[in-house]
C-alpha cells in the first residue's frame, strides 16, 4: 500500500599571692606557707576549666550545626547534567546529505545513559530522493540514543506529508514509535491510524518506510471509506 504519511547540584588571670597575716604580740609565729597562694589558684581552676570545656562543646556544636545546615555538594549522578533551550539541529546521512531537521522546546543530556531527550519534538524527514515527499513528525518526546542511529518517539506522535495538495494529504497518528534514522523507517507495536481525505485505516502493528513511501500494516487491520459529501 503506498505510504502517504508517517508517524512521526584563655587562659584566666593568675591569682595574687596571699601574704601571711601580721603577727600580733604574743601570738605564736606561723610559718608562711607558700602553698596558700596556690590554694587560691586551685580554687579558681575549676571555673577556668569549665569555661574552656563549655567553649569547646559550643564550638563543636556550632561546627556540627553548620555541617548539617550546609551539606557538601555532591556530583549529580541522575537526570540531566545540562540542557539547551529551544534547540535546533541538522542530521546528515553517510553521504553527507541532509536527512533530518530537529527542533523542540528543550534538549536534555541524560547522565545515566548519555542519551539526548528532546521535548515537544518537531522533526522534518527530508526526502531521500527527488521522487519522495518529506514528512513532518511531531512527538511529545524524542529520545536520541547514544549511538545516534535510533530515536524513540514517546507519547502521542503524528506525521504528515509536506508539500502535497489537500486531496493527497495523509496523517499518521500513533504512540511510542521507534525511528531508525539511517533507513528512515518507523515501527510500532501500538495501535495506529492513517487518515486520508476520504478514508481511514487502523491497525495494531505497522512499519513505515519513508524512503520508498510504503506502509505495512499488521495485526488487526480495519479500513473505512468516507465518500465525499455532495
Amino acid at each position: 500500500m503506498p505510504l502517504d504519511r508517517r508517524t512521526r547540584r584563655w587562659p584566666g588571670r593568675g591569682a595574687r599571692p596571699v601574704r601571711p597575716h601580721p603577727r600580733r604580740p604574743g601570738q605564736a609565729r606561723r610559718a608562711a606557707c607558700p602553698l596558700s597562694g596556690l590554694n587560691v589558684v586551685r580554687r579558681a581552676s575549676p571555673t577556668l576549666w569549665i569555661v574552656l570545656v563549655l567553649g569547646a562543646v559550643l564550638s563543636g556544636l556550632a561546627s556540627w550545626s553548620m555541617q548539617r545546615t550546609l551539606p557538601v555538594s555532591e556530583k549529580r549522578t541522575q537526570g540531566a547534567d545540562h540542557s539547551l533551550i529551544q534547540p535546533k539541529a541538522w542530521l546528515f546521512d553517510e553521504q553527507g546529505l541532509l536527512a533530518y531537521q530537529a527542533s523542540g522546546t528543550r534538549l536534555d543530556h541524560l547522565i545515566e545513559s548519555g542519551d539526548y531527550l528532546l521535548h515537544n519534538a518537531h522533526l522534518i524527514v527530508e526526502p531521500s530522493s527527488g521522487h519522495a515527499d518529506g514528512w513532518i513528525i511531531d512527538a511529545e518526546q524524542a529520545r536520541f540514543l547514544t549511538h545516534r542511529k535510533t530515536a524513540l518517539l514517546a507519547g502521542n506522535v503524528s506525521a504528515q506529508r509536506q508539500h502535497v495538495a489537500a486531496e493527497d494529504a495523509i496523517t499518521i497518528t500513533a504512540r511510542d514509535i521507534i525511528l531508525d534514522l539511517a533507513s528512515r523507517t518507523a515501527t510500532s507495536n501500538e495501535p495506529m491510524q492513517v487518515k486520508g481525505r476520504h478514508w481511514v485505516s487502523q491497525s495494531s502493528v505497522f512499519r513505515a518506510d519513508f524512503s520508498s513511501e510504503q506502509l505495512t500494516q499488521e495485526g488487526r487491520v480495519h479500513d473505512r471509506h468516507e465518500p465525499p459529501r455532495p
